[in-house]
């Protein structure tokens, strides 16, 4: 039996239960070669947590009789450094720590964390130490205390800090006064890393390894705690949080042989969830792409319990990043942002830099006018990943654009009543194969948006400002409406036959008993410029005049001919399909039209 440690963030009862472990233990070395006091910066869901109880197992002096039992077999029992169980190790986990209240109670809160901590330490190695350790005072105090015990004995400390901006991040989005007051002179989260520091400069602190979401709370730090190096964009560290693929078509591999699944299901599966979870590039000078390891544990368990992919594709565990996302594209500069990276064709956004370092007052100030901060922070939120072109980032996968195509409809579609009547028309689609009902809410909802974006401009061109508008905004509003995971594998630009489709829904194998449409749609965007008509005429034209118009005319052309190609190219990769080919053409942004392609290149206006 395959047990999948899907959040499950405990390394010692995956080891002792025998349940899958991706092996990450050869980045021990590369850490102690890094330095001595080091930050580590990864997106939420990304497995920092059971990076931070692998450290503790190998450095945790308790354990050198388990050494075999729980690193035999993996990269580091092979061949250990000599610091491997040499150490107290003392942990704290920030997300623990309540961030309700204000400064006072913030901080007794954290004392309570310190507090509790040095417990479970001194009852861990009540057999290694001599002297009695102070776990009721301050944190400072309770440090110190706990330093004077520990230099009694041969060994050194190691203090993992999980999670350090944790609670810290929800009062810094709930009370920036608070937020200022436990950073300030004095500030009691400010004078437990000042505490921390010192422990380091001689008194048998000897090593800390810290993880969190982003550099926000480590910049406002400042000289409390600036002898950590950030280590988060080395090279070697790319690949420490994250599958491979090789190693996601291995586990397929296991999963295929126990159930007996067929290999058209195996590389169903690994398509699915290239296309989903992988993309994540953490250095310029990584030569591959990681894979979300919660989101591929979530699907792998889910295939291997049930025989078939999870429902929903996307982890329900993303609820925060939504959260953060909307309130980025309430200001200025975010939504800026997110109308750039859903109308690049490519899903990405040039910067100047990426930003290693901000503070809050920067944050709060550079979000409604500085499109780097955004940047930098949807890339430490996981939402946008590094390229191999230097100032550029991107969309990852396909759940995270999902996450971005939710937010493009909302800033287009502010009343929450005309996003759930676009979900009842898509289903109607999905059904029935009628367009018609998509084409009149867009033309009624959407299109005004988009004009008034517009203004005859040209599309923009990656990386340059202004307020274009091309295709990809309608496609990705499409997108945005028909986007049903859990009916639908959804492909925008799928490679076919060496071209690239706009978009494509295929219905899931376990779907199809519902009757669903499989969807491929192409489209098409004439300006008010090549038709020499303002929007008023454009408007009040008939729809068969406006067919007739040159411009119009041959875009129907050119995508009722991509449409088909396309659609040959789709059923000859895929078998049979149950499917409605669609050409969808935007005029002036003042119109919409569409039609659905018969096979053969006929064309068929349905009611």
């Amino acid at each position: 039996m395959i047990e999948f440690p899907y959040g499950i963030a405990d390394f010692r009862r995956i080891r002792r239960q025998r349940r899958i472990y991706v092996d990450r233990t050869d980045h021990i070395r590369a850490l102690e070669m890094l330095g001595d006091i080091l930050v580590f910066l990864r997106p939420r869901r990304f497995g920092k947590s059971l990076w931070l109880q692998t450290l503790a197992n190998y450095y945790d002096l308790r354990r050198a009789g388990e050494f075999d039992a729980l690193f035999g077999g993996l990269a580091i029992g092979r061949q250990p450094t000599p610091l491997a169980n040499r150490y107290f190790v003392l942990q704290w986990n920030f997300s623990t720590v309540s961030a309700s209240g204000g400064v006072e109670q913030i901080a007794e809160n954290l004392r309570k964390h310190v507090s509790a901590r040095a417990k479970v330490f001194v009852s861990d190695y009540r057999d290694h130490l001599v002297d009695p350790v102070e776990t009721d005072g301050n944190p400072a105090e309770i440090i110190t205390s706990l330093l004077i015990a520990v230099s009694q004995t041969p060994y050194k400390l190691y203090l993992l800090i999980d999670e350090y901006d944790n609670f810290i991040n929800e009062v810094m989005v709930r009370d920036v006064d608070t937020y200022h007051a436990l950073f300030g002179k004095d500030g009691p989260y400010k004078e437990l890393f000042k505490s921390v520091k010192s422990a380091t400069e001689g008194q048998g602190l000897e090593r800390v390894f810290v993880t969190g979401v982003s550099p926000v709370a480590l910049n406002d730090l400042t000289s409390g705690f600036n002898n950590a190096t950030d280590v988060s964009l080395e090279p070697a560290l790319g690949s420490l949080c994250g599958f491979r693929e090789k190693e996601i078509a291995d586990l397929l591999e296991m999963i295929a042989a126990e159930l007996k699944l067929s290999r058209e299901a195996v590389d169903q599966a690994l398509d699915t969830m290239r296309t989903w979870y992988n993309g994540y590039l953490f250095s310029e000078d990584m030569d591959e792409l990681v894979y979300n390891p919660t989101n591929a544990l979530y699907f792998l368990r889910s295939l291997y319990l049930h025989g078939k992919p999870p429902k929903e594709l996307h982890d329900e565990n993303l609820r925060t990043d939504r959260g953060k996302l909307t309130f980025i594209a309430h200001t200025a500069a975010g939504a800026g942002v997110i109308e750039r990276l859903t109308e690049a064709g490519d899903g990405t956004i040039g910067i100047s830099k990426l930003e290693r370092s901000f503070s809050l007052d920067d944050l709060t100030t550079q979000l409604e006018r500085d499109a780097d901060v955004v940047a930098s922070l949807l890339y430490y939120m996981g939402l946008l990943t590094q390229t191999d072109v230097p100032f550029r980032l991107r969309i990852p996968n396909l759940v995270v654009r999902k996450l971005f195509l939710d937010r493009l409809l909302e800033i287009c579609l502010p009343d929450a009543g005309d996003s759930s009547g676009a979900r009842k028309i898509a289903m109607g689609i999905f059904q029935t194969g009628n367009l018609q009902p998509l084409l009149e809410f867009f033309e009624e909802k959407l299109l005004p948006v988009l004009s008034n974006r517009d203004r005859g401009a040209p599309p923009r061109k990656p990386g340059q400002s202004g307020s274009g508008v091309n295709e990809m905004v309608v496609k990705n509003l499409f997108l945005s409406i028909l986007f049903a995971d859990n009916y639908y594998r959804t492909f925008s630009e799928p490679e076919l036959d060496k071209t690239y489709a706009d978009l494509c829904l295929l219905v899931r194998p376990e779907m199809r008993r519902y009757g669903f449409f499989d969807l491929l749609f192409e489209f098409k965007l004439v300006r008010r410029k090549e038709l020499k008509k303002n929007g008023q005429e454009l408007r009040a034209m008939e729809e068969a005049a406006l067919r007739q118009l040159p411009g119009v005319a041959k875009a129907f052309t050119e995508a009722r001919e991509q449409a088909e190609r396309y659609r040959a190219a789709l059923v000859k990769r895929e078998g049979e399909l149950n499917l409605r080919s669609y050409a969808v053409v935007a005029v002036g942004l003042q119109r919409i039209l569409g039609e659905e392609i018969e096979r053969g290149g006929g064309h068929v206006l349905r009611p």
